[in-house]
This record gives C-alpha cells, sequence and structure tokens, in this order.
C-alpha cells in the first residue's frame, strides 16, 4: 500500500501535467507569436484595430497583423491573427467578416460554422452586413472546398444566409 506521501506526489505530478497539457493546448501569447513572426509582425491593443477606417471590437482581444500567415485570418485563444496583404484583396463586407468569425471563435470556439454565424448575426446587428454584403461573403468562399475543419463554401454559405436571418443570437 502507498504511502500518503506518495499519494500526495502522484497527485501533485498529474496537477502539473495537467497544467502543461493546458498550456499547450492553449497556444502563444500575442507577443510570442509576433516574436516567432518576426519584425513586421504587429500587435494591434484591444478596441484600436481599424479596418479601411472602420473600427472593429473583439472584446478585450488584441489582433496581431501577420503579412505573412498563410490565410485570411486565424485565432488563438486570447487573440485573432489577420493578414493585412490578403484582406487588401477582398471588399469591405467580406473584410469585416473575416475579423468577426475570427472572433467568434473567441467566444464560441473552434466550430467554423458557429464562428460563421456568429459573424454574419454580428454584421447584421452592427449594420455592416446588408444581403448583399452577404452575398460578398458567399462568393468569397464558395470556391472553397471542404477540409477536416470546414464545410464547403457552398454548405457555408446556406448555414449563413439561414443564420442571418435567425432572430435568436447563436
Amino acid at each position: 500500500m502507498a504511502s500518503l506521501g506518495a499519494y500526495v506526489g502522484l497527485l501533485l505530478l498529474g496537477g502539473v501535467a495537467l497544467g502543461l497539457a493546458a498550456a499547450a493546448v492553449a497556444g502563444p501569447t500575442p507577443e510570442e507569436y509576433a516574436a516567432k513572426v518576426g519584425p513586421d509582425a504587429k500587435i494591434i491593443p484591444p478596441g484600436e484595430l481599424s479596418i479601411d477606417g472602420r473600427k472593429v471590437i473583439c472584446g478585450k482581444r488584441p489582433t496581431v497583423l501577420d503579412n505573412k500567415l498563410d490565410d485570411y485570418g486565424a485565432a488563438y485563444p486570447g487573440f485573432l491573427i489577420l493578414n493585412p496583404k490578403l484582406l487588401a484583396r477582398v471588399s469591405m463586407p467580406v473584410k469585416l467578416w473575416i475579423h468577426a468569425h475570427e472572433c467568434g471563435h473567441q467566444y464560441r470556439g473552434p466550430d467554423e460554422e458557429t464562428a460563421d454565424c456568429f459573424a454574419v448575426q454580428r454584421g447584421r446587428r452592427q449594420g455592416w452586413l446588408t444581403p448583399e454584403g452577404l452575398e460578398e461573403v458567399c462568393k468569397f468562399i464558395s470556391p472553397a472546398k471542404g477540409d477536416s475543419m470546414h464545410f464547403s463554401g457552398s454548405h457555408r454559405c446556406e448555414a449563413m444566409r439561414k443564420c442571418y436571418t435567425d432572430r435568436e443570437v447563436k
């Protein structure tokens, strides 16, 4: 039979392991991410980001601008990442939707369809996403093929159209 000291030691070791696992899942801080990307990455404090002159906010989360990101946007727990070079290629409703989608991951978790719904409902409520703007978003994502994280663009678009008209906040 193990001693009480050995049992407590195992509990402490298990707690440390769980803490390390949680840290690994959490990802880097914005500062760690920016340092890894290099000197071109820029951290924008919460509430200070503007997209084409329009202020956008994702609660108290900062945004890292990363021209080397291999997508338009991404999210780690606690911060968003946007690629300004790629965003320069799309319309204003699409830019704002991308930001809101990544913000949706902050509040609703990793599910892509839920983040899509968060974004279109936020856009509708804030007045920057009209039915025409939603069609621009759909045109933007429709060519996308499905993968392990995303449904196809046309499937996502169909779900977003339904979510846009749903008055129950998702």
